[in-house]
């Protein structure tokens, strides 16, 4: 069937509506940077719906007001779906960026008419704003998106063919003659442009609940494998990863080496300083072993205030200068944090490296255990590895 551009125009609008009322109800469930993502997509859609009203409800009444009032909207819209996007990665997104860019597509468009310029000036100018716009959403889906799956590949083809609609649209309006803006063209290129612009309306908003779904999902599974005070893995994630690494390593032949690490004097730091300043201890002694590790080794919180650090392709003398480096950087780095209370914050740190003698992982950190206790008992704020004596032995920084 070949409905009218005015026709579709409605049709978008009710979709708009449709689309941004079931989104925005939906987002209270969601935690808040996914809730801030579904409300700015839903915003969107009452743009795209108002500014579709608009366009095709004007009839001749004052365009020079309303064509550039309906395209700003639009492009508001639009916009507020790169900023949904954003949010979804908690990313920064500036709230301020689909006013400005609304308010300067309007500008253009009314001075373009006040000039002199017909209907087919403005129609360029918004297909190649549309494109942009749509461009820098395919951009952050396909390309700077972590963890992307198959709704945000179908998100990014969307937008790619949208444009390319898009820029046939501003290609007919460069060869089109001028018409009366009183009433929107009706020619078979705005006709395919407003129609796929429907479907896409529709298609995009399921595949957008479900790229929130897969954030969602995401989100639920760091909090059921992380350390809420930390952010470090928890005690069952390490456990878990460390079977695997120990397997991994069995089966190849492959270093793999375990540290633990136990903040010194620990309950008396709570009791001077109070459980507050304690966690602050914590989350500072992460920070730092954080910062000293490799993004393929794993840290996690095993106990209150003692950690394990899973080292996989290292073996015994590289897991020794690792784990001096880390006691060294710990007892440097805070100690202008522990002077704030009084109190000296070291660490003691036992590891192990795999052996034939290892069959289970468990054997690792009972052994790495055991090491720890060592370093504790040679006076604490030392590295003992399983199975040398208990004498300290200088390691380069």
């Amino acid at each position: 069937m070949d409905y009218e551009t005015t026709f579709i125009a409605q049709v978008i609008t009710v979709i708009g509506f449709a689309v941004g009322l079931s989104i925005v109800v939906a987002s209270g469930r969601y935690p808040r940077h996914i809730r801030n993502s579904l409300r700015s997509y839903s915003y969107g859609k009452f743009l795209l719906g108002s500014a579709f009203l608009i366009a095709g409800l004007r009839d001749g009444q004052a365009p020079a007001l309303l064509i550039p009032l309906a395209n700003g909207m639009g492009l508001a819209g639009l916009t507020m779906n790169y900023t949904s996007v954003r949010h979804l990665q908690s990313r920064p997104a500036r709230p301020y960026l689909p006013v400005v860019v609304g308010l300067v597509v309007a500008s253009l468009c009314l001075l373009l008419l006040l000039a002199g310029g017909g209907i087919a000036s403005v129609r360029i100018l918004t297909s190649a704003a549309t494109s942009a716009v749509l461009l820098a959403i395919a951009y952050e889906v396909l390309v700077r998106y972590e963890g992307r799956g198959v709704p945000h590949y179908v998100t990014g083809v969307i937008c790619v063919a949208i444009t390319m609609v898009y820029l046939l649209r501003m290609t007919a309006g460069m060869m089109q003659e001028e018409a009366p803006v009183g009433t929107m063209i009706d020619d078979r290129v705005e006709r395919i442009t407003f129609l796929l612009t429907m479907l896409a309306t529709v298609i995009g908003a399921i595949n957008y609940v479900l790229m929130a779904s897969d954030e969602f999902n995401r989100e639920l599974s760091k909090l059921a494998h992380t350390d809420g005070l930390t952010g470090a893995l928890n005690r069952r994630r390490l456990f878990e990863m460390g079977e695997v690494e120990f397997r991994r390593a069995r089966r190849y032949g492959r270093d793999l080496t375990v540290l633990v690490l136990d903040i010194d004097r620990f309950k008396s730091i709570n009791d001077h300083a109070g459980h507050p300043f304690g966690d602050r201890v914590i989350q500072a002694v992460v920070d730092c072993c954080t910062g000293q590790i490799r993004h393929e080794d794993a840290l996690g919180r095993i106990g209150g205030e003692e950690f394990a650090i899973l080292l996989p392709e290292t073996g015994a003398e590289a897991g020794r200068m690792l784990a001096e480096r880390l006691r060294c950087a710990i007892e440097r780095q805070l100690a202008q944090l522990g002077a704030e209370a009084g109190v000296t914050v070291t660490c003691s740190i036992g590891g192990v490296s795999l052996t034939r003698e290892h069959s289970e992982f468990s054997d690792l950190m009972a052994q790495s255990d055991t090491a720890l206790y060592d370093a504790k008992h040679a006076g604490r704020n030392q590295v003992r590895f399983f199975p040398e004596a208990a004498h300290p032995v200088p390691m380069p920084v």
